[in-house]
């Protein structure tokens, strides 16, 4: 009989100690939570966005940067990324805003000046690009000083004065020789295949020299051989110089780095037209053609091709559509 009060005494303080172990599990249970809250890391949105750039997902970069924004954080490198973005998409007014506050916060930043001006060229603002451009001339960094001066020298050409163009393009090569860009340029001036319509002819240009743009363009080969553009532009010299075998070589290239940039195929088709390969001639022009719909030349050459070939229903529907793009 003496056990069951015993037993009844160790079920009542079995119940109390588990009461009491219960509110203690509670309290641990409730400092893990908060512990545990206190380990999780913040987002990191501007390391998000960097990865977004990096995979090209150029918006998805810049919801990422305004939430940093819109949260004070307001770095020079945040607003250097969003315009980086902005350019990427084609808003240079937006890209522009952006540069201007990082040269409000890092006046020093000499990237975000060479890319406002830049934007500032196109936008026609000549003054106020000439000036930051000058102000990067002599900066320590010497690809951000070579390309200011391709920059000037682009400047001076457009406005004809060719002697200045040369001197600034002379000048970006010679402070950092392994810019390609500098090369590039330097040899667009020499073939003179940077000319918009209407300045003055190539009889009057006193610097057409190809054999230096052949150089020019090697040399930017040499050091950047995924350059497509670099290629095209050496054939199209070569074409010039009627080295015609080197010239196909370097557009096939050229087509090879860059296979959906329609106008390689145009003028490839071109100068199959001029060998007399018009089969040739006919798959490029349909390539460059499915490629973008929307250029005229790429249908006026296809309809020179066709009324060759004596298709004239073809050419006067190639004429046409070309004729409508024209009027659009």
């Amino acid at each position: 009989m003496d056990k069951i009060p015993n037993l009844l005494l160790i079920v009542t303080l079995s119940k109390h100690h588990m009461r009491i172990l219960g509110r203690v599990h509670l309290v641990f249970g409730f400092i893990f939570i908060l512990l545990a809250a206190s380990c999780v890391k913040p987002t990191n949105h501007f390391q998000i966005a960097q990865q977004n750039w990096n995979e090209k997902d150029y918006l998805g970069a810049i919801i990422e940067l305004n939430t940093c924004i819109s949260k004070e954080d307001k770095r020079d490198s945040i607003y250097l990324l969003r315009a980086r973005c902005y350019q990427k998409i084609q808003k240079p007014n937006l890209a522009l805003d952006d540069y201007k506050r990082v040269m409000e916060i890092n006046p020093n930043w000499a990237e975000a000046r060479l890319e406002m001006a830049r934007i500032q060229i196109l936008q026609k603002d000549t003054s106020l690009a000439g000036k930051s451009f000058r102000m990067l001339h002599s900066n320590s960094n010497k690809r951000i000083a070579s390309d200011a001066w391709i920059e000037t020298g682009r400047m001076h050409y457009f406005s004809d004065q060719f002697p200045s163009a040369i001197n600034a393009l002379n000048q970006a090569v010679k402070i950092d020789s392994s810019n390609y860009m500098a090369w590039y340029y330097r040899g667009l001036l020499f073939s003179r295949f940077f000319t918009p319509e209407g300045e003055t002819g190539i009889a009057n240009y006193p610097f057409l020299d190809f054999n230096a743009a052949i150089r020019d363009y090697s040399r930017c080969i040499d050091l950047q051989a995924d350059f497509a553009d670099s290629w095209f532009q050496r054939a199209e010299v070569r074409f010039n110089m009627f080295n015609d075998t080197a010239g196909l070589r370097d557009i096939n290239e050229a087509i090879r780095l860059e296979p959906k940039y329609s106008y390689y195929y145009a003028a490839r088709a071109h100068q199959h037209v001029l060998k007399g390969r018009m089969q040739a001639a006919l798959n490029d022009y349909n390539q460059s053609i499915s490629l973008n719909q929307n250029d005229p030349d790429a249908f006026l050459g296809r309809a020179e091709t066709y009324h060759k070939l004596g298709m004239h229903k073809e050419a006067k529907r190639d004429s046409m559509a070309a004729s409508s793009i024209v009027v659009k």
